[in-house]
């Protein structure tokens, strides 16, 4: 598996005329190579892609971590080799033997990933040429393997059956951090992770569309509406989904608009196989709410999911994306009117080898 993802980024090399690609990027690092480590947002490790090997480099910390099939071999290897980070023996001259060893000319980076900070002190010392790349391993991983999209359809399987357990659980008196709490304890007594901190939204909170129930007071009221955005975490790929839930009769402004949007999220999912172009979705999907006379939302239609919860490709009026089979995304649209209400109905939804839509998120509407 890894073998074929490091041979994608080799063929990116030649593509891009580079002897190697610097990957600083915690996910493409565990895309690529299978090494992780404890905190995403920390610098912990390194890899570089050769035109002959790839390089891992880390500290003692990681040296005996039985989940990562290193080798340190220096040929004749289909394993990533370890180089271990000490005080003696740091990463520029770890790197500076490599370039001498492969005849490195032309380095890319990420430049999405690597800091300025560290470009400097890597122009001061490698003597190389670093050209910056956009986005080579986010693009490589948008294309899901079997592997991959059977992970993210156990994920949504997960969030459908949470789902299912906690609507049984909502009453009025309860506090959007209740049902936090309780949708948090669900997921890790079942031994799973959330894919983010869930949003729990009580009807004029719900017109926020990216509302932190940690700073909130909202309880759920006779008549309320509850907007609950949750993803699960599945041997490291993750899930998104979005209900809303009524408690009581509604008002029929809420019921229409409500319809409005379920049919806008439902035809744009219907219309993905006639429309690949990623800004052309979000342009269908806008208009079917905008002709209603409501508001335009204020987030993009959609976004890529797998390792990380907002991945490629985008599905935004902005988004130079092409769908493909393979790719992962959600699509949610929003109708928020301040001060009042908020919905949105998000599901993920997968392009599949024979370039149908399928749906991995199940939990009723």
């Amino acid at each position: 598996m890894y073998d074929k993802r490091q041979k994608a980024i080799q063929n990116a090399l030649n593509q891009n005329n580079l002897d190697a690609l610097f990957v600083t990027n915690f996910y493409n690092i565990l895309y690529f190579t299978g090494f992780r480590t404890l905190v995403p947002h920390e610098r912990e490790a390194y890899a570089l892609v050769t035109k002959k090997s790839t390089y891992v480099f880390s500290d003692g910390r990681y040296v005996d971590n039985n989940q990562f099939p290193i080798s340190k071999q220096t040929s004749n290897s289909n394993k990533p080799i370890f180089k271990l980070l000490s005080p003696k023996k740091g990463l520029m001259k770890h790197l500076k033997e490599i370039i001498s060893e492969e005849k490195i000319v032309k380095m890319g980076f990420e430049r999405e990933d690597l800091k300025w900070s560290e470009y400097n002190t890597f122009q001061k010392t490698l003597g190389v040429e670093l050209i910056a790349q956009d986005r080579v391993g986010i693009k490589i991983r948008a294309v899901k393997d079997t592997q991959e999209i059977g992970k993210i359809q156990k994920a949504c399987e997960i969030g459908d059956e949470c789902l299912h357990d906690i609507s049984k659980t909502l009453r009025k008196g309860l506090t959007e951090k209740e049902i936090v709490w309780n949708i948090e304890k669900w997921i890790r007594d079942q031994g799973y992770e959330t894919a983010f901190d869930p949003i729990v939204a009580v009807d004029a909170n719900s017109a926020v569309p990216h509302y932190d129930p940690k700073n909130g007071n909202g309880r759920v009221k006779r008549g309320s509406l509850v907007l609950i955005d949750m993803g699960v975490r599945y041997e490291g790929y993750n899930s998104d989904i979005t209900r809303m839930f009524f408690m009581g009769k509604q008002s029929d402004e809420v019921l229409n608009a409500y319809q409005t949007l379920l049919d806008a999220q439902t035809k744009t999912i219907q219309h993905i196989s006639k429309i690949r172009k990623s800004s052309d979705i979000d342009i269908f999907c806008r208009k079917l709410i905008t002709e209603n006379r409501l508001p335009p939302y204020p987030h993009s239609t959609g976004h890529g999911i797998g390792l990380e919860v907002h991945e490629n490709p985008k599905v935004s009026g902005t988004s130079e994306n092409i769908l493909v089979p393979g790719n992962v995304f959600t699509i949610e649209p929003g109708i928020y009117i301040p001060g009042k209400w908020g919905m949105r109905i998000e599901d993920t939804v997968l392009i599949t080898s024979d370039n149908k839509i399928k749906m991995l998120t199940a939990y009723p509407h």
